[in-house]
């Protein structure tokens, strides 16, 4: 299963956790789990993206720098280029780290 192989949080890290197992199931609609959550240890094992776990972090974070980190490596997907409008999983993501921030 893609949740069982995941990071060995340590007991100073229960927030990442959280964010780790909740934010990318929020971009879940009609994408394969296995993918996502492939994308989402990546993610996590990369130092240039692993604040993408951090709420408080992301609450700072330009909406372009987000985007750069999670298309990095696809936890957010690259909306058709042919469409223009905004990329909702970028939006989702950060207004959900916005509110857990806001009321942790």
């Amino acid at each position: 299963m893609p949740e069982d192989e995941h990071p060995d949080f340590s007991a100073s890290e229960q927030e990442e956790k959280l964010c780790y197992f909740t934010l990318p199931m929020a971009l879940n609609y009609q994408r394969n789990s296995y993918k996502l959550r492939e994308s989402a240890l990546k993610s996590w094992k990369d130092s240039t993206t692993r604040d993408i776990f951090d709420v408080q972090n992301i609450a700072k974070m330009s909406e372009e720098e987000l985007r750069e980190k999670l298309l990095k490596h696809k936890v957010a997907l690259q909306p058709n280029k042919h469409i223009q409008k905004p990329n909702k999983h970028i939006q989702t993501w950060k207004t959900i780290s916005h509110t857990i921030a806001e009321h942790w």
